[in-house]
C-alpha cells in the first residue's frame, strides 16, 4: 500500500457542514468512513481510509481552499510551499489510486465477478479510468497561480469518489465476494 506523507502545517479552515452531504460531513468530522460505506473487505476498507486521510491532508495544504479565488493574494514563499505540498500529494494520490484500482480489479477477476457480471465490472473499471484520467489532468495542468483551484478540483473529485464510487461499485463488489460461491475452489 502507498505510504502517505503529511502536510507540515495544520490549518483549521473547515467548509460549512450545511454545504456537505451527510456522508461527506461524517468523514470530515470523524476522519472515518461512514458505516454505510464500509465494504467489509479489510484491504479495500483500509485503502478507503487512506483516501479519507488524503482528503484531510489535501485540505491542509492551502490556508483557505474554500474561499480563495486564486493564489495571487499569497506571498511567493507561501505559493511555493503550497505548490510543493500539492505536487507531493498528487504523486501520492495518483500512486495510491493506481494501486487501489489494481487491487479491486484483481478481486473482481479472482472472485469470478468478471465472468458473472461483465457489464458491472466494465462500469466499475470505466469509473476507475475516469477517476485516474481526471487526476492525471490535474497533474498535467499544474499552475502555480491556480494551486487553490486545483486543490478544490481534486478535493471535489476525491469526495465524489468516496461517496459515489464506493456506494455504486465497491459495495456491490464486497457483497459479491462475500458469497461462498464467488471464488474458484483451490
Amino acid at each position: 500500500m502507498t505510504v502517505q506523507r503529511l502536510v507540515s502545517e495544520s490549518r483549521d479552515v473547515k467548509p460549512l457542514v450545511g454545504d456537505l452531504s451527510k456522508c461527506t460531513a461524517y468523514w470530515l468530522s470523524t476522519g472515518k468512513l461512514p458505516p454505510e460505506l464500509i465494504t467489509g473487505h479489510k484491504l479495500i476498507d483500509a485503502e478507503h481510509h487512506f483516501l479519507i486521510a488524503s482528503i484531510a491532508n489535501l485540505r491542509r495544504v492551502c490556508i483557505d481552499h474554500v474561499n480563495l479565488k486564486d493564489c495571487s493574494g499569497c506571498s511567493a514563499e507561501r505559493q511555493q510551499i503550497c505548490e510543493t505540498d500539492l505536487v507531493s500529494m498528487l504523486g501520492d494520490v495518483f500512486a495510491f489510486i493506481l494501486d487501489h484500482f489494481r487491487t479491486e480489479e484483481i478481486v473482481m477477476r479472482e472472485s469470478l465477478l468478471l465472468l458473472g457480471d461483465h457489464d458491472l465490472c466494465a462500469a466499475h473499471m470505466e469509473d476507475h479510468a475516469a477517476i485516474s484520467s481526471t487526476v492525471q489532468k490535474i497533474v498535467s495542468s499544474l499552475d502555480h497561480q491556480q494551486v487553490v483551484s486545483q486543490i478544490r478540483e481534486l478535493d471535489a473529485l476525491l469526495a465524489r469518489w468516496v461517496t459515489n464510487h464506493i456506494a455504486l461499485h465497491d459495495l456491490m463488489l464486497s457483497r459479491w465476494i462475500a458469497r461462498e460461491d464467488s471464488f474458484l475452489p483451490k
